[in-house]
Formats: structure tokens, sequence, C-alpha cells
């Protein structure tokens, strides 16, 4: 009884590991430039958890890729600056969604 309690012990361990560890942020040195990608209409910005925080980045504007990136329930954020004009908001640096910025393709995030 002991031994299968301990077994089951080990598998929750191991798969609560499994979760945290899909949630880790990745960073990385090169520096990259972009912008939101076309027909967006912009880009929220994020909070690492995900939240929106009620500032956002204007189509077009450029942005800097701070190295860092991030899952938030699912979906790949990076950690971004605005460089241009064009943005809304009290802030210009936040997480927006990879999936719609128009970053070079061998970033891995």
């Amino acid at each position: 009884m002991a031994a299968v309690a301990a077994t089951v012990s080990l598998a929750t361990l191991g798969t609560t590991t499994n979760a945290v560890a899909a949630e880790k942020s990745t960073s990385y040195a090169d520096a990259y430039y972009g912008t939101p990608k076309r027909g967006t209409g912009g880009l929220i910005l994020r909070d690492s958890r995900g939240n929106n925080t009620g500032s956002g980045i204007g189509e077009g504007t450029r942005f800097q890729f701070l190295g860092s990136c991030v899952r938030a329930n699912g979906v790949s954020l990076i950690k971004v600056h605005q460089i241009g004009h064009g943005g809304w908001g009290p802030s210009y640096t936040g997480y927006v969604r990879r999936a719609f910025a128009n970053l070079p393709p061998n970033l891995p995030c």
C-alpha cells in the first residue's frame, strides 16, 4: 500500500514539474525589431501573465524585441518596447502575442 502511494506521489510530482517547466520564460541576447502584423490594428501590451495593461502599440509602429519569451494560458508572448510614435495608454513596454508580431521567422519563440 505504501509503495502504491509513493508511486502516485512521484507521478503527480512529475506532472506538476512538467506543467511548471512549460510556463518558464526564455531569453535571447540578439536584438530584433518588428511591427504589429498588418491587419491587426495594433498590439495590446500585456503583463507576463497575459493580462491586458491598458496600453498598446499601433499598427505599423516599430518596436524592439527585448529578448524575453513567456507562455501564459497556452499563448506565446514576447517582451517588446515601442520605439516609434503610434501607441496608446501609459506604457510603451510589455508583452505582446507572438503570433501577431511581425518579427524574423528565425526567432525561436
